[in-house]
């Protein structure tokens, strides 16, 4: 028999969905041979629930890539990029400014406070979008669903949704420690560390307990040039906490409190010219101005799920918070600096409470599958921007109410033919009062009523392939420019809308390879973009069009022997199909010009090997072609491919791994833009290398 592949282990339970779903025939130049007939987890045995009922990946209308908390573990400090190198179509931007995730093209504007990519922890909703979302610290799965799923999942989901479950209290009992030294030859700072302690306990007749701390810090590759100049510009330093408790009731209920919480500090110098007079080389920058930033943020859920008399019933209730401050040197330069001027001060404070009650049909209902649910919410946002260069300080509160009906239902109209479709009634009302230091005191509201709609079908050609289609309705919704509105008119913009065709082919073949193709079409009308206008006042209004199609496919596969692949591939037209807009030089029309980030072709390929005696080893390459920073399509980033390799060894209870990340040092920007005084760039991740140990008992 062949030895199950790395990184897809046959978890028990519903919620141990397994791993990789979705994506690419990359790697077939040819069918591959020898497959065997080993355990391996596929898209018949992954399941996801995109739609509030348990389905496998292979009978659902949705796409989806699934990475199980096993894989994620073998990084040393695991993020978005795992869910990139599995989805074709999608680019993780980390950045000085913040991180994003762009799927198929659509990403949020700079500065914005919502995102169209939602993001659910532990099945509560997060706000503010990339920015909020936690490390992947003792992660049992994440999940990320394409295209809009705002009809089950409401505001801020129009390109997609990426779900991240924590382990549940009884899922892991006993203890499990571990360790990590990182380095990178782009800097001759310290050793980086990352040390864990995960706890769990479960007893009849007791809660279930699960208790989780993390800490990682390291100095970074940002160094100063100048004699005695700070190596810290690029410091990361990292304080995780997880908790949770867990009941089970007679009457067969169960109640769960989960807390995840994060703190970070974080240097803020990344940026560096590449011409101009004040250009160095890569990693060097010459700041003259303080420039760090703090974030503290934390999701506490409580949830309780009990069957009933013909139904199941699930209530949610959701409490979260996020805290970011900064100082800038508005330059990136070694201008001298001239006390309290020339930096940029933000503070920003979110909280948001949530309450969803869920009623869903019986699982394993095969004729007619539904849900039914009310979800409602309170945000207050507080934000302070200080341009203490130009005197020009705002600060801004926001108050956002909804409430939300919403009910999704599939009937099988055959034994293989099912018809699906859902409705979401969405009302958000919103204000918000904006006080600026050179123009006085000025407010604005919104309320808003969104119908979303979706429509899906999947028809099983066999019991191992299935046809499936969705036509859906996605919105992001109205917002404040909390950073550069000059009255009232300029404050607020209105809501994004989108809609969204797909059509995809699921199979099962060669025993337990799964490969999955979709093309999809989009337009976004109403798209919310920023313009500069007279005085240096940056206004966002919905003033564009835009137009994505493209075609994705996934491949995961068995080799025998204790090989594995696991392959996407993606490739998009992603354009302004209507952009007229202004610069500091007058109107000018970007229609036709390709979205900022969204490169037409992204791939990835791994390769898994595990033999006897407990050696593991994996190598991947995930590259895109090239790119723009920006609308104009004047900062172009060529394509790039980033190569990472690891090899581990099991050692009594413990696994010892040595990993390297960008293996070949392949140069390349994470963001680009212009200043005053030339061109900034933030450089992209450098080689890297790390030796990770891990034990449990």
């Amino acid at each position: 028999m062949c030895p199950a592949p790395l990184f897809l282990p046959p978890l028990p339970g519903p919620r141990h969905r397994g791993v990789l779903i979705s994506v690419a025939a990359l790697a077939l130049g040819a069918t591959p041979v020898g497959l065997c007939a080993q355990e391996a987890t596929n898209l018949g045995t992954i399941e996801i629930s995109p739609s509030h009922w348990s389905e496998t990946a292979l009978r659902s209308a949705s796409d989806a890539t699934v990475i199980d908390g096993a894989d994620l573990a073998e990084r040393n400090a695991p993020d978005l990029e795992a869910v990139t190198a599995r989805a074709g179509n999608v680019l993780f931007q980390r950045a000085n400014s913040g991180e994003r995730l762009v799927v198929r093209g659509l990403s949020a504007f700079d500065n914005a406070l919502s995102d169209p990519v939602g993001y659910q922890v532990n099945g509560v909703a997060l706000p503010l979008g990339t920015l909020q979302l936690p490390h992947f610290f003792a992660a049992e799965q994440v999940t990320l669903l394409k295209g809009p799923q705002g009809t089950a999942f409401g505001r801020n989901s129009e390109a997609g949704l990426l779900i991240y479950d924590t382990l549940r209290p009884g899922d892991f009992t006993g203890v499990k420690l571990g360790f990590g030294v990182s380095g990178s030859d782009a800097g001759a700072q310290p050793p980086g560390y990352t040390a864990s302690v995960l706890w769990g306990a479960a007893k009849e007749g007791a809660p279930a307990l699960l208790f989780g701390l993390e800490r990682s810090k390291t100095d970074g590759v940002i160094s100063d040039p100048r004699p005695g100049g700070d190596d810290d510009g690029g410091r990361e330093g990292r304080t995780s906490l997880l908790a949770g408790a867990a009941w089970a009731f007679e009457n067969g209920g169960t109640l769960r409190v989960s807390f995840l919480g994060e703190d970070e500090a974080l240097g803020k110098e990344q940026y560096r010219y590449i011409d101009g007079p004040q250009a160095t080389g890569r990693y060097e920058s010459r700041y003259s101005d303080p420039s760090r930033e703090n974030r503290r943020s934390s999701v506490t859920s409580l949830d309780y799920a009990q069957t009933l008399d013909g139904f199941d019933l699930t209530t949610i209730t959701g409490f979260t918070t996020f805290d970011r401050d900064f100082l800038l040197d508005t330059d990136s330069s070694p201008l001298p600096p001239i006390p309290g001027v020339a930096v940029t001060a933000f503070d920003l404070k979110d909280r948001m409470i949530s309450q969803e009650i869920r009623l869903s049909s019986l699982e394993g209902a095969e004729r007619f599958k539904w849900s039914l649910g009310l979800h409602a919410y309170h945000q207050a946002t507080d934000v302070d921007f200080d341009l203490r260069g130009m005197g020009a300080r705002r600060v801004t509160s926001i108050t956002q109410n909804g409430v939300a009906l919403y009910g999704l239902g599939e009937v099988a109209l055959t034994d293989r033919l099912r018809l699906g479709g859902g409705l979401r009634i969405d009302h958000i009302a919103s204000s918000a009062s904006q006080t600026f230091s050179l123009a006085g005191s000025y407010a604005a509201s919104d309320a808003t009523t969104t119908p979303l709609p979706k429509a899906t079908l999947a028809w099983d050609i066999s019991d191992r392939t299935t046809l499936h289609a969705s036509y859906a309705r996605g919105y992001t919704p109205a917002g404040y420019n909390y950073a550069f509105a000059g009255n009232a008119a300029s404050l607020i913009y209105a809501p994004e809308y989108s809609w969204n065709a797909e059509i995809g082919l699921k199979t099962i073949f060669l025993n337990d390879a799964s490969l999955s193709l979709t093309g999809f079409h989009t337009t976004v009308k109403d798209k919310q973009i920023t313009e500069t206008v007279v005085g240096a006042v940056q206004k966002i209004s919905n003033a564009a069009e835009a137009e994505s199609y493209g075609l994705e496919a996934a491949l995961s596969a068995p080799l025998g022997h204790g090989w594995q692949i696991d392959g996407s591939l993606g490739w998009q037209h992603a354009r302004a199909t209507s952009f007229m807009t202004r610069t500091g030089a007058g109107p000018v029309d970007y229609s036709g010009n390709q979205l900022p980030m969204a490169p037409n072709l992204s791939y990835g390929l791994g390769v898994t090997w595990e033999g006897g005696d407990g050696w593991r080893a994996r190598a991947a390459v995930n590259g895109y072609g090239s790119s723009y920073f920006d609308a104009a399509n004047t900062l172009e980033q060529d394509g790039y491919r980033i190569v990472d390799a690891s090899i581990s060894r099991d050692l009594g209870n413990g696994v010892l791994t040595l990993w390297a990340h960008n293996l070949f040092d392949e140069e390349y920007a994470a963001l680009s833009l212009r200043s005053f005084y030339g061109t900034l760039v933030e450089d992209g991740q450098p080689r890297s290398f790390g030796l990770n140990w891990t034990t449990q008992w």
